[in-house]
């Protein structure tokens, strides 16, 4: 365990000791808290091609991308925790270069916003915002990476926009779990963690502990969802993939990969020919 782990889990053990409730609201604060990244220059790239566009937002304007012709099958492209659009550029370019309308932005709270905090409903409220502007004229595909992949089922789970095709590059499932492995880390105790679920579940308007993505996909309507994940992901494990496909054999594909990595794959070109033949289908 590393210094800075230790050090967080003495400052919780002792604020907790005067306050739990007061602990739990400290806690779910940093589970917001998005680490800035540096952009990877060729990530960077990606910036430096796309069309910049900005769509109001009410906390900060969200800063979004395009590739592709005006006229064409929309795809927009939802990057993952900790990241940004840059990193679905290898992607979004092969999307270009098959007449795809591709659109991209940086999930709030990420990239070059002010603010490096976020949550599940807040993305959900920007991504509905990009889709307003853009207005798509008929049912669209959405390409999701790893907590993009959670946002893109909460979206679309409150909503009613008419979807296509949906892509996982990997998925969690149980939010609640997530939501555990947070307080093993920083080790809270059950009842701290019991007034962080509460408040969790304030912001999300449901209970924590009810949301899957397996059940989620219920809820909405898609004509099929391909999930690619590696075996050996050390991020989200694999069977989390499983899952999601088990309670919705009908309407999902898994593509198991082995050794691409969770962020890797993102540029593995046997990811990128596996989405091309998927949409092509």
């Amino acid at each position: 365990m590393n210094l800075q782990i230790q050090s967080i889990r003495l400052y919780f053990k002792v604020i907790s000791f005067f306050s739990s409730r007061y602990a739990a609201a400290i806690a779910f604060k940093l589970f917001q808290k998005v680490r800035i990244k540096s952009i990877r220059k060729r990530e960077e790239d990606f910036y430096l091609n796309a069309k910049h566009f900005k769509v109001s937002s009410n906390k900060e304007d969200i800063n979004c991308y395009e590739l592709g012709p005006d006229n064409s099958d929309v795809v927009f492209l939802l990057h993952g925790w900790e990241s940004n659009a840059g990193s679905l550029s290898k992607i979004a370019y092969k999307l270009e270069e098959n007449n795809f309308r591709v659109i991209s932005f940086d999930l709030p709270g990420h990239a070059k916003y002010k603010s490096n905090y976020t949550n599940l409903p807040e993305c959900k409220r920007a991504f509905i915002n990009v889709i307003d502007f853009i207005k798509p004229k008929k049912s669209f595909t959405v390409i999701s990476h790893s907590f993009g992949s959670a946002v893109t089922t909460y979206t679309f789970s409150k909503s009613n926009y008419k979807l296509d095709k949906l892509i996982f590059l990997t998925s969690p499932n149980s939010i609640l779990e997530i939501f555990n492995d947070f307080k093993k880390m920083i080790g809270i105790s059950n009842k701290t963690f019991s007034y962080l679920l509460e408040e969790a579940d304030l912001l999300a308007n449901e209970k924590i502990k009810d949301f899957n993505i397996d059940e989620k996909l219920k809820s909405f309507t898609f004509s099929k969802l391909l999930l690619i994940h590696d075996e050996n992901d050390k991020i989200i494990p694999f069977k989390n993939s499983e899952s999601i496909v088990q309670k919705n054999p009908n309407k999902t594909e898994l593509k198991k990969f082995k050794n691409i990595g969770h962020y890797k794959m993102l540029w593995n070109n046997d990811v990128v020919d596996s989405i091309l033949m998927f949409l092509s289908k």
